[in-house]
């Protein structure tokens, strides 16, 4: 995607760079690691759509397919949805309109979920994922100043979250 939204004015990407990073990262995940990769193809209509977390939250045999808190974002579930659904997944869809869910505010720590509740995702959409994946706990996190909990924090391994020390970091960690 040429037009990928970014967070911060920088200089110009050059793509040709990111393609061979990119080839490279899959050759790893594919070759070295023996992972399944799964391509979907870029769609100029979507700036947003680099970040395909956000479309779904998959644990186990079920896609959770989001409902993003940006309107402009939500063109994007349905080519998720279809993707996810060519593994056979069960796949379940946020319908009700009151909820909103990004996947960059859920952490899986492989025992639970830790939603952020932000501009992008509020309580709602945390409690229909916590009905969709009932063998799991569900912690919600609120989130200030940072557009997503995943923006400050990632699983670092097992057992292991690592958060950064920005103030919006050290606010959800309260």
């Amino acid at each position: 995607c040429r037009q990928a939204l970014r967070s911060a004015a920088g200089p110009e990407v050059d793509f040709a760079r990111a393609e061979r990073e990119y080839q490279l990262y899959v050759g790893v995940l594919r070759g070295k690691l023996g992972l399944q990769v799964l391509e979907l193809p870029a769609d100029e209509s979507l700036p947003d759509c680099v970040f395909v977390e956000d479309a779904a939250v998959v644990c186990e045999e079920t896609a959770l397919i989001t409902r993003p808190g940006a309107p402009s974002r939500r063109k994007e579930v349905e080519a998720m949805k279809r993707a996810l659904g060519s593994l056979n997944l069960n796949i379940v869809e946020m319908v009700d309109e009151n909820a909103t869910l990004d996947g960059g505010d859920v952490l899986f720590t492989g025992r639970e979920f830790f939603v952020g509740l932000s501009r992008r995702t509020n309580q709602r959409g945390a409690e229909i994922l916590a009905d969709t994946f009932k063998d799991y706990a569900v912690s919600t996190v609120p989130v200030h100043d940072s557009l997503h909990l995943k923006s400050f924090c990632s699983m670092a391994g097992p057992n292991l979250i690592a958060i950064g020390s920005s103030e919006a970091a050290q606010k959800a960690l309260k």
